[in-house]
């Protein structure tokens, strides 16, 4: 049903791959020859271009929840949101290092892929495990795309709150997936490179302008509890962490595009420094000045004032900017799975419109963003973040090495690191998951906007 190494073999049979192809792809640059890694706009991405695409897909609805987190986590949610980001970092640096390994041993690997995640584990773990991952990556993107578009309805009705008081997030959302629809046509991340750079500088700002608001809305009214307020509510936030650090899914994509691979996990430190710059102050802030009252959605909490405005207005563009990055890869893995050619354009339309009329589906089903984040973070997303990394990495240098080539050294306490943060993924996750469950199927859970 799902084809992939034997479908990457057929497809890349042309590419004439050998054991002399250069791991770091070479790129046009109109002959002159001087810097192979300098891109043009069919070259591939630059380290600085994926670091910013890796930043701006992150960063944004998992900064929007982090306040409520600290609410039930108490101020031990700031040193676990420092770790849970080293955790996540580490985990991508063994993607990165699974797909080096997999290039290394074989050539044919060597060109551009559409779904190297699921090569990752059909190449450590096996075919059934490929088809596992396709499954989950498709279930995050879906469940993230739709945690994205809500975030962005709930903040378009805020804008238009006064002129329109009576139109409600379910019509908001209608509207924000429809205005979204065409921007699905991007066929790779090389494709919207720039998408990146306005994904990250827009949610950059409007932190910056939300920490001012904030600090403008000093007052003495915060009620802090200094501990945790229970298993159900830890957990919940817990999953909530995890997603604010889940974008693994799309890193291997993304590492697929550059045209010198090696430098992905530079492009990671860079990502997951920013991130944290980001993700620290608000959450801190947040909590500090607005206390246990601070919304699932902090900007509801902050005073109307033009700062907000500008603000809600560019932290809009981040999570539109953000959705067209993080859904390629659920585009690229429908249409793998149903072989559809690169140059197709209308099987591909058809393909990407069906993904959009489930994202609808499901957000007007669902419309409490808060739920849907802790859920995705405790299942797919500790599976594919922080589970399958360490875990195929781990498979992959315990393999046997072909006839010729010499066995992957890996430090032991690299080891132990990488079953320490599958313990975690796994024990976190399930805790995560059956919160997030209890949650969403709550009596104070949200009626279906179908329904109303």
């Amino acid at each position: 049903m799902v084809k992939k190494n034997s479908l990457e073999a057929s497809s890349s049979g042309k590419s004439e791959a050998t054991e002399t192809t250069p791991l770091v792809a070479k790129v046009e640059n109109g002959g002159n020859g001087d810097d192979p890694i300098k891109e043009t706009s069919g070259g591939g991405l630059s380290m600085k271009q994926t670091a910013f695409l890796i930043a701006g897909e992150m960063a944004g609805s998992g900064v929007l929840a982090l306040p409520r987190v600290l609410v039930k986590t108490g101020w031990f949610g700031v040193p676990l949101i420092v770790l849970m980001c080293l955790i996540a970092a580490f985990s991508g640096k063994r993607l990165g290092d699974c797909w080096t390994i997999i290039e290394g041993r074989d050539p044919e690997m060597r060109t551009r892929k559409r779904n190297p995640y699921a090569i990752i584990a059909e190449q450590s773990l096996g075919k059934m495990w490929s088809v596992a991952v396709s499954l989950a990556i498709i279930i995050t993107q879906f469940g993230v795309a739709v945690v994205y578009l809500l975030l962005a309805a709930q903040i378009v009705e805020q804008l238009f709150l006064t002129l329109m008081p009576t139109v409600t997030i379910c019509i908001w959302y209608l509207v924000v997936v429809g205005a979204m629809t065409p921007l699905m046509l991007f066929g790779s991340p090389k494709d919207f490179s720039f998408m990146g750079v306005i994904a990250f500088f827009s949610t950059f700002v409007a932190c910056i302008l939300y920490f001012i608001q904030m600090m403008n809305d000093i007052r003495p009214f915060g009620t802090f509890r200094w501990g945790i307020h229970g298993f159900m509510d830890f957990f919940l936030a817990f999953g909530t962490i995890m997603f604010a650090f889940g974008g693994a899914s799309t890193f291997p994509t993304i590492q697929n595009d550059m045209a010198d691979k090696s430098k992905f996990n530079k492009s990671l430190q860079y990502s997951f420094l920013a991130i944290l710059a980001l993700y620290i102050p608000i959450a801190v802030a947040g909590y500090a000045v607005y206390g246990e009252s601070v919304g699932p959605n902090f900007i509801t909490s902050l005073s109307a004032t033009p700062l907000t405005l500008v603000g809600n207005v560019l932290m809009a563009v981040h999570l539109v900017s953000a959705f067209i990055i993080l859904i390629n890869p659920v585009c690229q893995e429908m249409e793998e799975l149903y072989s559809i050619p690169r140059d197709s354009v209308g099987y591909r339309t058809l393909v990407r419109l069906s993904i959009m009329a489930g994202i609808l589906f499901i957000g007007e089903s669902i419309p409490r963003f808060y739920t849907i984040l802790a859920l995705v973070g405790g299942t797919t997303i500790a599976l594919l973040t922080f589970v399958l990394p360490s875990y195929c990495y781990l498979n992959l240098v315990n393999q046997t090495p072909r006839e010729g080539q010499a066995p992957v050294e890996v430090a032991g306490w690299v080891k132990l690191v990488c079953w320490e943060v599958i313990v975690i993924g796994v024990v976190g996750g399930l805790a995560a998951t059956y919160s997030a469950t209890s949650a969403i199927f709550s009596t104070s859970q949200a009626i279906p906007c179908y329904l109303r």
